[in-house]
């Protein structure tokens, strides 16, 4: 089976394009001393911006010094002040049952605007991408993102299903009306508009709910940008099935049954969540445990985990997510509630491999408590529902939850874990209700690059 190419959407994306006012720099700085600057000069002054935002409004002016920012891009986002090793875009979600494929002649206007996966840019961003923007980002970009052959509109992602992200590719579930006799992923980069649509599963093959992650195949210095495996993790009788996907290869493996646990329920499996990729292995939190599976193999490998040593949380109060000190060591975030203020707890958490023994004598570590003091004041009795850690970003160490009914103000949050910085990036009760929601993060240089793909 052939791999699936991965072409650049020609359409309208995340951050529509920019038009600059001249091409080459000249008149910018006065004259043609911006043309005869050299690039390592140009380069150099670049780096000496105050901020990434100087930088990013520097490289939207012409196509000139957007080249000379991609091609810089890595030793920029290292050298600004502070440095941009990641930036946290927003999150994708779509509200509650909207997600289905209609007919297109029965469905109305109202419909075919919540049916779209909804784009939140977060206010960081917001301040970065300030004055250049036509409009804003697009809410619904998504559903425009891929032109036909003519030039036209494809709707190719029109009631797409957001299901994984990581390292600044999205995973969506293709539902239009041609696609629902299987399982058809998507995955993209909506900052490029560069995307691969993945073989359908259908007949015996297609699953039902089901647990993704992706893996890239960056980190501890390796950079592959085309390079990507996909994770689903669903239920066969009579146990839980993994399955990847590779643009090595363009197929899917096999079906591997899982070599240490006992099959997870659908009403566990439907909650998994976010798969946090950490070394090439995907985790989920399970009751007591976690799930862990390796995806830098051709085939996906269950790794042993102890079977308990981790304490049950309710459904939302709690999230895997990496060390603040350490990118590549997994922990767990536990939500809870004194008096007036959020409590998160981050603990380092069981480790891949070890036995029961160990796990009696080695409890989770709590690493760092935070106290997060929301708007208003007023946070529901413990373990209530409307408390939702949503999705932690690896990179950037943000960490995005809502609030929802009996809250002195419900809405999405975003949480940097370092600093303790507390955002509200939307309002309304109506976030307690969103489904697939999957946070949007992309590394700096990658960020900086991506600025020439979007000049006319």
């Amino acid at each position: 089976m052939p791999m699936p190419p991965v072409r650049r959407a020609s359409g309208r994306w995340l951050f529509r394009t920019i038009s600059p006012d001249d091409d080459d720099g000249g008149d910018l700085v006065g004259g043609d001393y911006g043309r005869s600057l050299p690039d390592d000069a140009l380069s150099a002054v670049l780096a000496r911006l105050p901020t990434a935002a100087d930088v990013v409004r520097c490289a939207a002016t012409c196509r000139r010094w957007a080249t000379v920012v991609a091609k810089d891009a890595a030793t920029l986002s290292r050298t600004l002040t502070p440095p941009l090793h990641a930036l946290t875009l927003g999150f994708f979600h779509q509200l509650e049952g909207a997600a289905e494929a209609t007919p297109r002649k029965r469905r109305r206007l109202s419909d075919t605007a919540t049916a779209q996966p909804r784009f939140v840019p977060t206010a960081a961003a917001m301040r970065l991408l300030r004055g250049l923007l036509h409009g804003g980002p697009s809410t619904t970009a998504l559903a425009d993102a891929v032109l036909d052959d003519e030039g036209r509109s494809s709707r190719l992602l029109e009631h797409a299903l957001p299901v994984a992200a990581h390292d600044g590719w999205l995973v969506v579930e293709l539902r239009r009306e041609r696609y629902t006799d299987g399982l058809t992923l998507c995955v993209c980069n909506p900052m490029t508009g560069d995307l691969a649509v993945v073989p359908s599963l259908s007949g015996s093959d297609k699953p039902g709910e089901y647990a993704c992650a992706l893996y890239t195949g960056t980190g501890a210095g390796r950079q592959r940008p085309s390079f990507f495996r996909v994770l689903i993790v669903y239920n066969r009788r009579p146990s839980t099935v993994l399955r990847s996907y590779s643009s090595d290869t363009g197929r899917w493996s096999a079906e591997v049954n899982r070599s240490w646990g006992p099959k997870i329920t659908g009403e566990d499996l439907r909650s998994l969540g976010q798969g946090v990729v950490v070394r090439g292995v995907a985790y989920w939190p399970l009751r007591r445990t976690a799930l862990a599976v390796r995806l830098d193999t051709p085939e996906p490998a269950e790794m042993r985990m102890p079977s308990r040593g981790i304490a049950p949380m309710p459904r939302g109060w709690r999230l895997l997510g990496v060390d603040p000190d350490d990118g590549e060591k997994l922990t767990s975030i536990d939500a809870g509630v004194c008096r007036d203020y959020l409590c998160l707890s981050i603990r380092a958490t069981l480790r891949p491999g070890k036995d029961e023994e160990w796990a009696a004598a080695n409890p989770c570590i709590r690493l760092k408590q935070l106290k997060v003091h929301c708007p208003g004041d007023k946070l529901p009795p413990p373990f209530g529902e409307t408390i939702n850690l949503r999705w932690f970003c690896q990179k950037s160490g943000i960490l995005l939850f809502t609030l929802g009914q009996g809250t002195g103000s419900p809405g999405a949050f975003a949480l940097n874990m370092a600093t303790e910085h507390l955002e509200k990036v939307a309002h309304g009760l109506d976030c307690s209700l969103w489904t697939s929601f999957v946070g949007y993060e992309i590394d700096g240089s990658t960020y900086l690059a991506s600025i020439l793909s979007r000049i006319n």
